[in-house]
């Protein structure tokens, strides 16, 4: 969830706030079709060169070389909002989705066609990351080959559009089941339905993204499950990603019975039996603490919120331009933006130093969660520090930050200790989500 393109989320909600009666009219398919394709190639051009300048002459010293890259790489956000403009002026005044609806009028899928139009946003970020690519490659080349690369991005890219794709193909066969039509809630509980086998099934869904075997490692496989079961920690498996081009790890599954746990063959190669284990625990932690189930939550809690944002603020922003759809749709961009980037990160940072703390309790090795940290940051090609303003817009703290954490839990700060217990962020969580179903239930009396 934290790693979705709030460009890409933007993107979707511009396009399906969209109206073709709202549209200005007559358009031009030629013109239209010239400007999608030069916004959706211009800011990955400028990605590359902007990069490639920025590089030149790079300090001998590794680690201010990795910043230097880090803040190209930073830099590539202000590129994909150039290019979310770019789409959204495609849209709104060269009238794009009415293209897609000529073109695909034979379909009889409506609102599956109308997702197509989403297709130039997808390749314009593909491009961008192919642009970085090439830019990592000169700076610091790695064992990564370009078709795994854009493979995996696209496929990430594609994961939270693949429930969205399922749910409008079922509205599609809604509309032709009429004993299904009349039911005005049941979109709703089609979405809710989705979102939940997300969270159950996301194993299965990571699937289309990482080519993963069970692990094969017989001694390290028991030593990990004696681990878990020292405090009863549940999950269906352990299994690698077969990669050595990126070192990670990370748990997907609500349901113990779905749930497993990833490794990439970089981890394997390149870190001690204690630092693995370390890292494995940093991923129990995220179980033990339910965070994966918090951020289901957190989920519920956006739809509860976004029912109270549309009856006070997004109803009124459409009548302020009644022919337009533009306004109410920036509005909850904004919205969006400020629940699932500064709110939804902000908590994702503090799960993370929730996690570290409870590896190295459950380990009682925290020099060796500290030693894979660094080691993470090293074979991914990433600075250890970095600024406070960059961080707020990370899932994760810096490294520096998660071992200076580390060193303020073993001095016994108190501030550090109280991640020991579930956070106050979290049980704030829950007294909300009732609080905000009150205020929806009362403002509709």
């Amino acid at each position: 969830m934290g790693q979705i393109s709030i460009v890409l989320i933007a993107g979707l909600i511009f396009l399906f706030f969209f109206e073709p009666s709202r549209g200005s009219g007559a358009f031009n398919p030629l013109l239209t079709l010239t400007s999608t394709v030069a916004a959706t190639i211009l800011p990955p051009a400028l990605v590359y060169f902007f990069g490639s300048y920025a590089t030149r002459a790079l300090p001998t010293d590794s680690d201010a070389r990795l910043r230097r890259l880090y803040l190209v790489k930073r830099s590539v956000i202000g590129f994909e909002y150039l290019l979310l403009i770019g789409y959204v002026y495609n849209v709104y005044l060269l009238n794009l989705p009415l293209l897609i609806g000529n073109t695909l009028k034979w379909s009889p899928l409506i609102y599956t066609q109308h997702l197509v139009g989403i297709i130039p946003l997808i390749a314009g970020l593909i491009l961008i990351r192919l642009a970085v690519y090439e830019v990592e490659q000169q700076v610091t080349p790695r064992n990564w080959e370009r078709g795994e690369y854009l493979s995996v991005h696209l496929k990430f890219l594609l994961l939270p559009v693949l429930p969205l794709f399922v749910y409008v193909c079922l509205l599609d066969l809604i509309v032709y089941l009429p004993f299904l039509a009349g039911h005005t809630y049941l979109p709703i509980a089609l979405m809710a339905l989705l979102i939940f086998l997300a969270y159950a099934y996301a194993p299965l869904l990571l699937g289309f993204i990482w080519r993963t075997v069970p692990l094969a490692d017989i001694d390290l496989r028991n030593k990990l499950h004696r681990l878990a079961a020292q405090d009863n920690i549940k999950y269906k498996d352990i299994v690698v990603w077969q990669t050595e081009s990126v070192a990670n790890a990370a748990v997907a599954g609500i349901a113990p019975w779905a749930r497993k746990i990833f490794l990439t063959e970089a981890v394997l190669k390149h870190f001690s039996d204690d630092e693995i284990e370390a890292i494995v625990a940093h991923e129990f932690g995220h179980i033990r603490y339910k965070h994966i189930l918090t951020y289901l939550l957190f989920l519920v809690a956006y739809f509860l919120s976004y029912a109270i944002y549309y009856i006070y603020i997004g109803r009124p922003l459409e009548s302020v331009l009644p022919t337009s759809s533009l306004l109410p749709a920036i509005g909850l961009v904004l919205f969006v933006s400020l629940y699932f980037v500064i709110i939804f990160r902000a908590l994702s940072r503090r799960f993370e130093h929730q996690a570290d703390l409870y590896a190295a309790t459950l380990t009682n090795k925290p020099e060796a969660l500290e030693l894979a940290l660094v080691r993470l940051a090293y074979l991914n090609y990433m600075p250890r520090s970095i600024q406070r303003l960059f961080e707020l817009f990370q899932t994760h703290p810096s490294i520096d930050r998660r071992i200076k954490f580390i060193e303020r839990f073993k001095g016994g700060d108190p501030s550090a200790s109280r991640y020991q217990n579930y956070l106050l962020e979290v049980k704030l969580l829950f007294v909300l989500l009732p609080t905000l179903a009150c205020i929806l239930f009362f403002s509709h009396l």
